[in-house]
């Protein structure tokens, strides 16, 4: 038998965190972008290596953009959930008073 214990604040709360998490992350993505991007032009230059690693972390900051569009989808998920249970609920408990 299934059993159900939904507080949708707290889902809500959490759905407001991961966006927080995904906003932190794109943050600090930029400011490392910027980092990098002074590196390469100026304070690390040679004829490969650098040209490397400026491409290694172009890599990088793509799987992090997936990470950060994974804790997008699941905020997403939390508040449509949390939304949907709250909708049931007050659905249900409508119909009880009609009868």
């Amino acid at each position: 038998m299934a059993n159900v214990n939904v507080t949708y604040e707290e889902m809500r709360a959490a759905a407001s965190q991961l966006n927080k998490g995904m906003s932190d992350i794109d943050s600090t993505l930029q400011s490392l972008q910027t980092l990098v991007n002074q590196l390469v032009g100026g304070g690390y230059v040679t004829d490969r290596s650098s040209q490397q690693f400026e491409a290694s972390y172009q890599e990088f900051t793509k799987g992090a953009s997936q990470v950060m569009q994974g804790l997008g989808g699941m905020s997403t998920y939390l508040t449509k959930a949390a939304d949907a249970f709250e909708q049931v609920d007050t659905q249900l408990a409508s119909q009880l008073h009609q009868h």
